[in-house]
């Protein structure tokens, strides 16, 4: 793995389960570790994590770039491709998304 690899965070909700649709990119920041790892939440729960060294950044919602993301292919239905998890997308959807966001 590459230390200059980037993550960005889209988020349908401002809360889990009851929050108010958002549907926007809300954080973005740089991976600064080599690997995932194991963490314990709880007796039955170890998800995996990585360290972010998080950027300051606006919300950016989705709705203006939908027709210019190559990763949604299905401009219609575009919210499927987000109940996948984590999803890999090319470096020009990334650039897009993170001028949206402003970084700062």
């Amino acid at each position: 793995m590459q230390r200059d690899d980037w993550i960005v965070f889209y988020s349908p909700k401002t809360a889990f389960e009851d929050g108010a649709p958002l549907q926007a990119f809300t954080a973005i920041g740089q991976i600064t570790d080599d690997e995932p790892y194991q963490v314990e939440m709880s007796a039955d729960f170890h998800p995996y994590r990585r360290n972010v060294a998080f950027k300051k950044c606006q919300d950016a919602p989705i709705r203006p770039l939908i027709d210019e993301l190559e990763f949604i292919i299905d401009k219609t239905h575009w919210g499927y491709r987000f109940r996948l998890g984590v999803i890999e997308i090319e470096k020009n959807d990334f650039e897009q998304i993170a001028a949206a966001m402003s970084i700062t």
